[in-house]
């Protein structure tokens, strides 16, 4: 009697030993596919904003190559006198002199030296690539600093 009510002490002990266990494992599996959850989801949050900084980086790339070409064409034309970039002036000791037929409200242009043309032309370049860059960082940030609601 003494070592059947031992065994079933025994008996009892392991049966709890095994359902604490088992409880405890249950936990930590749901623990761990909690952790693979989380995980999982912020690779996908990673992967997506790599995605969007790539085609931020073909657009603002796109944009950048636009606009030196624009701008090498230009100073191409302004170099070949294709083009010549005026300002607009007044010269009132001319307009005083000239004819009664000649019209008022045309616009009077004073043609810019070819040597300040083609540094206007790379200041606007400059510029131009400034503003892009500009851009290009503002979205980042946007994209990545900035979290989204």
């Amino acid at each position: 009697m003494r070592i059947l009510a031992g065994l079933c002490a025994a008996l009892a002990i392991g049966l709890l030993l095994a359902l604490w266990r088992i409880d405890h494992v249950s936990t930590s599996l749901a623990s761990a596919a909690e952790q693979v959850t989380t995980l999982t989801n912020v690779a996908n949050s990673r992967r997506n904003t790599q995605r969007l900084l790539a085609d931020l980086d073909t657009q603002h790339t796109q944009e950048l190559a636009n606009a030196q070409a624009t701008n090498n064409q230009l100073r191409a034309d302004v170099a070949a006198g294709a083009r010549r970039l005026s300002i607009k002036a007044t010269c009132p000791a001319v307009r005083a002199t000239t004819s009664p037929t000649s019209l008022d409200d045309a616009e009077a242009r004073a043609d810019i030296d070819p040597a300040a043309a083609q540094r206007i032309v790379a200041i606007t370049n400059d510029g131009d690539e400034a503003i892009i860059a500009l851009n290009g960082l503002v979205d980042y940030v946007n994209t990545v600093c900035i979290p989204r609601k």
